[in-house]
């Protein structure tokens, strides 16, 4: 399948895009700026420790530096666990975070505007509208 036929079956557009995101699931806390790419779905990224796939988490992307930087703040799962590689699937998100995020996808994407907005209209914040 070549790589326009995946990106027509996933739900919103990635970008590639390195970033500061910091996973926490109990006592355990990744960080990382190995990422990979970031939709409006989830994250993915390099990374030396991993969680199991199904594992409830929650998610911080730092844009900027920790103090004055802009904060996404996430709930996701763990999707998707190779030996280098972890993806993580947004479960919930807040308002604030749901607009920055949206408009770093808008503004980092090599797809056109027209094509994000429709994804984003599509959906109710996460999930694809019925």
């Amino acid at each position: 399948m070549n790589k326009n036929a995946v990106q027509n079956l996933r739900e919103f557009t990635r970008i590639p895009i390195h970033v500061m995101v910091e996973v926490k699931a109990g006592e355990v806390v990744l960080r990382t700026e190995k990422t990979i790419d970031l939709s409006m779905k989830g994250v993915g990224f390099l990374s030396d420790k991993n969680l199991p796939v199904g594992t409830d988490c929650t998610v911080l992307i730092l844009l900027g530096n920790e103090n004055n930087g802009i904060k996404i703040n996430v709930k996701g799962r763990v999707s998707r666990v190779t030996e280098s590689q972890m993806a993580i699937e947004f479960t919930k998100i807040d308002l604030d975070s749901y607009e920055n995020l949206q408009n770093l996808v808008m503004y980092n994407s090599h797809a056109s505007h027209d094509v994000v907005e429709e994804e984003i209209h599509n959906h109710m914040g996460l999930k694809r509208r019925t």
